[in-house]
């Protein structure tokens, strides 16, 4: 599997993440990226893109979703919440705890609230992806509508039960990436929210 790391435009520089497989399919986090950078890599993969699996619904994660979907084919999953509050059509809603496989790819989502009330991070191999959720050293915003701050550090016990004793890169929404077993050393956030763990 190959995993590339794609910047959106400025002022937000959203992380968005393409991965293909050897049997020639692939996968998109998040969608801030011109159509014409996704194909690139799937024609030189030899690769379709099967499915786009969304974070969350703000528009920065999102600003080039319309375009994409125009190009291909490739189904958007979103979080039941952010679905309603921003007014998608024709997005497929995640159920909890689903584990997604596709080709050699198994992806796992999990709903992780706080950033937005329909925000989801991913678990795939060593990878979590985790959109606004968890930053490096920080954690995202809970000032917007449908956030709220005593969510989102729940959210952060979820992660630490999904990864478990593993060490994944942590892979965010924005900025630099981590490891897990970083951010429980160095992230104030995650060391207040793992206390009673």
């Amino acid at each position: 599997m190959k995993v590339y790391h794609l910047m959106g435009s400025a002022p937000y520089y959203t992380n968005c993440y393409l991965f293909t497989d050897n049997q020639g399919n692939a996968v998109l986090f998040d969608c801030s990226i011109r159509w014409e950078k996704i194909d690139a890599i799937l024609k030189n993969d030899k690769a379709e893109l099967k499915a786009i699996f969304m974070t969350h619904g703000h528009h920065d994660h999102r600003e080039c979703m319309d375009e994409v979907r125009q190009m291909c084919d490739a189904p958007v999953y979103m979080g039941r919440h952010d679905i309603l509050q921003f007014h998608m059509e024709d997005v497929k809603e995640y159920k909890e705890k689903e584990t997604f496989e596709i080709g050699e790819m198994k992806i796992f989502a999990f709903h992780t609230p706080g950033h937005t009330q329909g925000g989801y991070c991913f678990k795939c191999e060593d990878m979590l992806i985790c959109g606004d959720t968890l930053f490096a050293g920080t954690i995202g915003r809970t000032d917007l509508p449908g956030g709220d701050y005593a969510t989102i550090m729940e959210s952060l016990k979820v992660i630490a039960e999904v990864v478990g004793k593993q060490n994944p890169k942590v892979m965010p929404g924005h900025a630099h990436f981590s490891t897990f077993n970083q951010e429980k050393e160095y992230n104030p956030y995650l060391k207040e929210a793992l206390k009673c763990l």
